[in-house]
């Protein structure tokens, strides 16, 4: 072995290293959902909640989700409040129908005079101004709460602690088949595991505006969306950025506060979905530790893939079998500690019918991430920017 090959192996070796350490960092994620798990049973919480749902042209999913937020089993009082933004369907006549059995069910529409507001914002602004109570819960029309302990476990988590001015919960894709559904539901499964990570150790990088309780004062104290009321996507996501700090959040991970959310997997709405992110984390503060994280995860599974091959390329050059072996041996055991790893942390998430054939792949998907990235990159720096804005009428 010459002096150059010598160190061409410390330099795979290293790496290696470093790729197995960052493999063991999700092994932090399954112990973080576990300790949100002991809390045996709901504990007396009675603040009043105001809960906002924001809809548009969906009434069949009012339909099956509503009566599951409005049964909640709250010791307290809490109110629903449906924000149409001007629906043509039977949404209107649907909730007056079941005002009549649930009193605390409210219905706010959005006028269509709004001309430079997006449509999203404005419908959170009204909820928040409709809301009886300070405390709010954000969510959408496409989402459903796992159990009927839902509210209770979000406000045992505000209420454990005066400090607290917004609590983040999980949210789950449901309901997605074939190749598409299954790399949405990996990539939204993945990232929650970063995020949560993440948030727990530093505060919250973001947050899906489908399971998000937020004080009422909080938000008009920083002037609601101001400062981004034009953009079409990405409000609560910016918001939580803007506004969390690590004392002022808190996580509510356990499974009974776990909202599900059925979404679509075309291909239209998963490349609509990566592109307008691309221009929300473009609004974003405190950026820099975190995308240096995520591009670790990222990159290093790709590098650490493409120096494997080259390893093996340049060993069999030379015919150096016992070498090849001993890279080859390195190999199998950071897929397999990265499999193990990334399964348990996948299975963690509690993620409903997140298939076997899911976690066998997941190594690979992982490799998928970085090129779904590159492209909706692409995507945004080649649209325009009105794209993402709400056109003056």
């Amino acid at each position: 072995m010459t002096q150059d090959e010598a160190i061409l192996l410390i330099a795979y070796f290293t790496l290696w290293a470093i790729a197995m350490l960052r493999n063991r960092e999700y092994l932090l994620f399954p112990k973080i959902m576990q300790e949100a798990g002991r809390v045996p049973a709901p504990r007396a919480a009675h603040t009043p909640i105001s809960v906002i749902i924001t809809t548009h042209e969906q009434c069949n999913a009012l339909r099956h989700n509503l009566p599951l937020i409005l049964e909640q089993e709250y010791q307290g009082e809490f109110e629903v409040i449906v924000v149409d933004m001007n629906s043509t369907d039977d949404t209107h006549r649907m909730i007056e129908q079941m005002q009549d059995l649930y009193p605390h069910l409210r219905l706010v529409t959005v006028p269509e005079s709004a001309r430079s507001v997006s449509p999203m914002r404005l419908a959170l602004t009204l909820g928040m101004r409709s809301s009886a109570n300070e405390w709010n819960v954000l969510t959408t029309a496409e989402s459903r709460p796992a159990s009927s302990h839902w509210l209770q476990r979000l406000a045992e988590t505000f209420e454990a602690d005066d400090n607290i001015q917004m609590v983040l919960g999980v949210t789950h894709l449901t309901s997605l088949h074939a190749w598409r559904g299954m790399c949405c539901r990996f990539l939204q499964t993945w990232q929650q595991i970063i995020h949560t990570t993440w948030a727990k150790q530093n505060g919250p990088y973001r947050c899906l505006g489908t399971n998000l309780c937020y004080r009422r004062s909080l938000f008009f104290s920083h002037r609601g969306f101001a400062d981004h009321a034009n953009l079409l996507a990405g409000a609560t996501d910016i918001m939580v950025n803007q506004n969390a700090t690590p004392t002022n959040t808190a996580l509510c991970l356990h499974p009974e506060a776990h909202m599900l959310q059925k979404v679509s997997s075309s291909r239209r709405y998963w490349n609509q979905e990566r592109l307008f992110f691309m221009e929300t984390r473009h609004h974003f503060r405190r950026t820099f530790f975190y995308r240096l994280r995520y591009f670790r995860h990222v990159s290093l599974t790709w590098f650490f893939t493409f120096a494997t091959a080259g390893a093996i390329l340049v060993e069999v050059l030379l015919q150096h079998y016992i070498l090849l072996a001993l890279v080859a041996l390195l190999w199998v055991a950071h897929y397999w500690q990265r499999h193990h790893h990334l399964r348990q942390a996948l299975q963690a998430t509690l993620t409903p019918k997140l298939s076997s054939l899911t976690i066998a792949l997941s190594p690979i998907l992982l490799h998928l991430v970085a090129i779904w990235d590159a492209q909706a990159w692409l995507r945004w720096n080649f649209s325009k920017k009105q794209t993402f804005e709400k056109k003056p009428l």
